[in-house]
């Protein structure tokens, strides 16, 4: 059984990162940077083009009975998505608290078990949702609840990138994000956009869209667009693409008296008002990306430590699933 007692200094924890693919590396290597002593490592014995060896220093498993037999204090999940659910309850009841890769999962209802069993059980579970520490997106949630461009009228958040780019050392058509079977596709897999926009408007309380294959030779959607209503009547757009050459990512919150507009690149966030050049909020040029996944990482350390719930809830990993399935396959062109 793994341990009950947490230790006061995240150092001390010991922390498990289950899945070794290039976000389980990033998490990995992110707990060293942050201190943390004692790190395990479960994956798989499956042997695959561009498989990362493991760290010498690490204490790695193939079993997770195994894992649990070193009693960590955490667990990481960033295996494939169609195994977040299976992997995350089995941990939870061995009283194992997981912080869980977005998305939560393919599954509507297997998101809803995984979300009702971590509440039963008492044992923190929380999402991995790096936007939430993002300087831009953070000022653009303060605008939109202090209302500074007035009665918020509509919103739009998109990100478009090129599923060959983001491992280059594998067929991207062998990767979790184009298969079906490991609850690939852009509409789920890219639901970064979707927590956000619930983040900062309340979560979506209906859809419409659609998703389909256009760009690339997977069997799962490349292309997803949806129109989501929030409380209050506000509507945004949602643009989510893996067909897209040109990374491109950004928002816009349109209201009354002004508008804020977020592009990357350049990484820049500007408020635009009638009659007066933009005024520039933000300029990321020297942002490090990975400084968010650290600030993620840490809050829930710390949160761990001092025995409170894990900063993002699974519910928004659960809403935004909601929101992922209101896009309807479509046939592709």
């Amino acid at each position: 059984m793994p341990a009950t007692e947490l230790p006061r200094d995240p150092a001390d924890l010991r922390v498990a990162v289950v899945g070794y693919g290039s976000i389980g590396r990033r998490h990995y290597e992110n707990l060293g940077r942050l201190g943390v002593r004692y790190r395990l490592l479960l994956r798989s014995t499956m042997c695959r083009p561009g498989r990362f060896s493991d760290p010498p220093e690490a204490h790695s498993y193939t079993a997770l009975s195994e894992l649990l037999a070193a009693r960590p204090h955490l667990a990481i999940i960033a295996n494939p998505t169609a195994c977040h659910v299976a992997t995350a309850l089995e941990l939870l009841t061995q009283g194992v608290p997981v912080l869980v890769e977005k998305p939560l999962s393919h599954d509507l209802q297997a998101a809803q078990t995984l979300v009702e069993a971590a509440s039963a059980g008492h044992v923190a579970a929380g999402m991995a949702y790096p936007l939430r520490y993002h300087p831009a997106y953070r000022a653009a949630r303060e605008c939109a609840q202090q209302q500074r461009l007035g009665r918020l009228l509509y919103a739009k958040a998109w990100f478009e990138s090129y599923l060959p780019d983001w491992h280059p050392w594998e067929d991207y058509r062998s990767s979790y994000a184009a298969r079906r079977d490991l609850g690939g596709g852009a509409a789920v897999t890219l639901d970064h956009e979707l927590d956000f926009l619930n983040w900062c408007l309340g979560d979506a309380i209906d859809g419409q869209g659609w998703r389909t294959t256009v760009g690339l030779d997977i069997e799962c959607d490349d292309l997803a667009m949806l129109l989501l209503r929030f409380p209050g009547g506000v509507t945004a757009q949602a643009t989510l693409s893996i067909c897209r050459r040109d990374r491109w990512r950004g928002f816009e919150f349109i209201g009354t008296e002004a508008s804020l507009r977020y592009t990357e690149p350049p990484a820049r966030l500007e408020l635009l008002a009638s009659g007066v050049p933009p005024r520039l909020l933000w300029d990321g040029a020297s942002y490090q990306t990975n400084t968010m996944y650290l600030e993620l990482l840490a809050d829930a350390l710390r949160s761990l430590c001092a025995n409170q719930s894990l900063p993002i809830p699974l519910a928004a990993g659960l809403a935004a699933l909601r929101a992922a399935r209101w896009a309807e396959p479509r046939a592709g062109s």
